[in-house]
Parts: C-alpha cells; sequence; structure tokens
C-alpha cells in the first residue's frame, strides 16, 4: 500500500476495513449489536455454570450417592436410572448438535416480536380447541362436496386464509 506515494507496511487494521466493506459482514455484525443485550446475558450464564462447575458436579454426584445409598423417595423407587441416564445423554448430545440452529434462533429478532408469541398462542388455543372437539365426536364433513360446504362458514374461510397466506410466505421463503 501506499501512503503519500511511499511504500507502507500492511497493518492489521487495513484488513479490518476491508472486512467491514463487505455488506454482509456489516450486516451480520449489525444483528450481533442489535442483540447486544442477549449476547451479555449468554456470556454471564455460561461464566456462571463455568465458575460454579464443581459446586454442579458435586450437587449431581452427591445426589447420585444419595440415591445409591437408599435415599430414594417410595414413589420413585422403580425410577430406571440407567435409562434415565442414557436419555440424559441422548438429549445433551442433540442439543450439542443443535447448538447453531439453537444460536439462530436465539439471535433472530423473530423471538422478541410480540407478533410471534401472539401467533403462537393463536395456533395453541386453535389446535387443542380442535383436538377437543374432535374427541368430542364432531362430525366430519361427509365426502368432498361436504368439505366444500363448510367453505361458507366464516370461521373456515378466515381459517384458510390465514393457512393458505402462512402457505403462500413459507413458500417465498424457501424457494
Amino acid at each position: 500500500m501506499t501512503v503519500n506515494g511511499q511504500l507502507a507496511a500492511r497493518s492489521p487494521a487495513d484488513g479490518l476495513v476491508e472486512r467491514l466493506d463487505d455488506p454482509e459482514v456489516a450486516a451480520a455484525l449489525g444483528d450481533i449489536l442489535e442483540h447486544a443485550d442477549l449476547l451479555a446475558l449468554l456470556v454471564e450464564s455460561l461464566d456462571g455454570v463455568i465458575r460454579r462447575g464443581d459446586a454442579i458436579t458435586e450437587a449431581v454426584a452427591g445426589g447420585i450417592r444419595d440415591l445409591r445409598s437408599g435415599g430414594l423417595p417410595a414413589e420413585l423407587a422403580d425410577l430406571d436410572l440407567r435409562g434415565l441416564l442414557g436419555s440424559l445423554v441422548t438429549l445433551s448430545g442433540g442439543v450439542a448438535g443443535a447448538t447453531p440452529q439453537l444460536q439462530t434462533l436465539l439471535t433472530s429478532s423473530l423471538l422478541t416480536d410480540p407478533r410471534t408469541a401472539d401467533t403462537l398462542v393463536l395456533f395453541g388455543e386453535a389446535l387443542v380447541e380442535g383436538r377437543e372437539r374432535a374427541s368430542a365426536g364432531a362430525a366430519p364433513p361427509s365426502g368432498v362436496f361436504g368439505l366444500l360446504r363448510t367453505r361458507r362458514d366464516d370461521d373456515v374461510a378466515r381459517g384458510l386464509a390465514v393457512l393458505l397466506e402462512t402457505a403462500r410466505a413459507l413458500g417465498r421463503r424457501v424457494g
């Protein structure tokens, strides 16, 4: 690189400036800054777990020692500890394998958008109500024409509109 017509050594700052000129790098840094509070919380939490790792390990080991020495309550006497431990190992492996996806989910602005929570509540309530009505013996439409007649119901029409628009939005994002 030349400065004022003279040859100058390339500094680490030059590489950083070049990387910041990349729109993808700038956007990623913007996302990080936007979620700095969440990242700080995650770092503090991990730091706390690491600092108290010995105490946590000792507490778990103490609990296992208590269980082995017959300290298991009567209602848990039939508990399959080996199976439970195997499930825990499988679960922890799954969480470790899903860490990149969990990181994406945690840093997504979707989690902090109140509309997401409202939509999930609506879908959850609708799923529960639909299951209860179906279990209670609600008569399903008979045949294709019966199914088409249900389209006249305002509630069904609004629900289908939401599902179709959701499918359309999903198709735009995956295609």
